[in-house]
C-alpha cells in the first residue's frame, strides 16, 4: 500500500495552541510525518487534496447507546454493524457501546456480543473499543430515565461474575458512590485498568472524596442526574466543578444543560471537560404519546415527556460548544477525541497527531460539517 500525503488542509492539532497549515504524511495506518512547510508529495507517495478543508483527530465517543439498547439478541450484530456504519459518516470513528441499567443476563448478552464483535471486527465503520456500563450501580433515585426495575447493590458474590466476563472489554462504569458496595466496586475496576465514574448520583461530599481517593476519575454527563448545585449545597455538580482531581463529560445541546451553563463548565474544567453524545436512537415507531421513548426533534424523551437521551452527533456537540461560545474550535476538537483518549489511556494511539498514531481522520469544511472520514489512512466515508 503506497504512502498517502494529506495536503491542502488546516491542522486542527488538539495538542497545538494554534490551527496551521500542514501536510500528513501516512504509512500502513498510521502518522508517518507531519510537516509544517513541505508541499511537494515525497516520491512514491498517493496525494491526498483537502481542498482547504480541516483535517482532525476522528472523535471518540465514550458514552453511546443508539439502537444497541433496544436491540434483540438475534440482531444485536447487525444493530452493530449499523451502529459502526453510522458513526463513521459523522466523523466519529472508535466509541464505547454503552449500557442502561440492564439485568445481570442482560448484561452478559450485551457485553458477550460486544466482545464478539471486537475481535472478528464484522463491520466497516467506528471501531467499538468496548464497553461502557452505565449502572445497574446507581442511586435510583437519581436514575432519571434509567430503568428503575434493574437499579441494585453491588454484591461480589453477584457481581464478580458480569465483571470477570467483561474485564478484556469493559473500559468505563458508571456508579455512584452512595450505594452498596460502590467503594469495593471501584477497588476492583481500578485494579483492573477500568475507568470508575460518578453518575446518577447524590453523594455527599464524604462519600465522593472517598470513592477518588480509591481511584474514582471521572463524572458521567455533568449536571444531569446528579445532586444540583446551590450557593450553599455546591451538591455533586458543584464538587464536580471545583475539584481537579477528575474530568467530566456533558452532553452539549443546548437542551440537556444550556448554553451559559456549557460555558461556566468550560471555564472550570478546561482541559478536563469532554463532549460526549449519550445519543439513543428509538426505534422507527417511537412518536409522542406512542412508546417507551421518542424524538421530539431536540431530545429524547420518555413518554411522560422526560429526557431519555440526546439526538447529538459528536460533530453536532462539537459545533454547538463553539456556537454557545464555550470552546474555541481546537479546544472543541480536543474535547471530542485527544480528550476522551486519555481518559481511557489511549491518547498515544488516537485522538492526536503524534508520529505512530493511527491515522483515524475527519475532514471538516469552514461550517464545521463533516466531509470525510479516514479510517487507518483508508478513506472509508465521503460526502465531497
Amino acid at each position: 500500500m503506497a504512502d498517502k500525503f494529506f495536503h491542502n488542509l488546516t491542522l486542527l492539532d488538539p495538542e497545538a495552541a494554534a490551527e496551521r497549515k500542514a501536510c500528513v504524511l501516512v504509512r500502513d495506518g498510521s502518522i508517518a510525518e507531519v510537516f509544517d512547510d513541505l508541499t511537494v508529495a515525497p516520491a512514491g507517495s498517493e496525494p491526498v487534496d483537502l481542498a482547504g478543508c480541516a483535517l482532525a483527530p476522528g472523535f471518540i465517543d465514550v458514552h453511546f447507546h443508539g439502537e444497541l439498547i433496544f436491540a434483540r439478541e438475534d440482531d444485536f450484530g447487525a444493530a452493530l454493524g449499523r451502529t459502526s456504519e453510522a458513526l463513521l459518516r459523522e466523523g466519529t470513528t472508535s466509541y464505547l457501546a454503552t449500557t442502561v441499567a440492564f439485568s445481570a443476563p442482560r448484561i452478559h448478552s450485551f457485553v458477550t456480543q460486544c466482545q464478539t464483535e471486537m475481535t472478528q471486527s464484522r463491520h466497516r465503520g467506528a471501531e467499538l473499543l468496548g464497553v461502557h456500563l452505565e449502572g445497574p450501580w446507581i442511586n435510583p433515585a437519581m436514575a432519571g430515565a434509567q430503568p428503575s426495575q434493574a437499579i441494585r447493590p453491588y454484591h461480589d458474590t453477584q457481581d464478580n461474575e458480569i465483571l470477570e466476563i467483561a474485564k478484556d472489554s469493559l473500559k468505563l462504569v458508571t456508579l455512584a458512590p452512595e450505594c452498596e458496595g460502590v467503594p469495593k466496586l471501584i477497588d476492583r475496576l481500578v485494579k483492573a485498568g477500568i475507568v470508575a465514574s460518578l453518575g446518577h448520583s447524590d453523594a455527599r461530599q464524604p462519600e465522593i472524596d472517598a470513592c477518588v481517593k480509591r481511584g474514582m476519575t471521572h463524572v458521567t454527563h455533568l449536571f444531569n442526574a446528579m445532586g444540583s448545585m446551590h450557593h450553599r449545597e455546591p451538591g455533586v455538580a458543584g464538587w464536580a466543578l471545583a475539584d481537579d482531581r477528575v474530568s467530566c463529560d456533558l452532553i452539549c445541546d443546548g437542551v440537556h444543560v444550556d448554553p451559559a451553563v456549557v460555558r461556566t463548565a468550560s471555564r472550570a474544567k478546561r482541559d478536563k471537560l469532554l463532549l460526549i453524545t449519550d445519543r439513543v436512537d428509538p426505534p422507527e415507531a417511537g412518536e409522542p404519546g406512542s412508546g417507551v421513548v421518542y424524538n421530539d426533534g431536540t431530545a429524547i424523551r420518555l413518554a411522560n415527556g422526560e429526557l431519555a437521551g440526546s439526538s447529538l452527533s459528536l460533530a453536532r456537540a462539537v459545533r454547538n460548544a463553539q456556537d454557545f461560545g464555550a470552546m474555541t474550535r481546537l479546544e472543541a476538537i480536543a474535547s471530542a477525541s485527544l480528550r476522551p483518549a486519555k481518559l481511557l489511556g489511549i491518547e498515544n494511539e488516537r485522538g492526536t497527531f503524534q508520529v505512530g498514531a493511527r491515522a483515524d481522520f475527519v475532514v471538516l469544511d469552514d461550517a464545521g460539517q463533516v466531509r470525510e472520514t479516514w479510517l487507518a489512512g483508508n478513506r472509508a466515508s465521503s460526502r465531497i
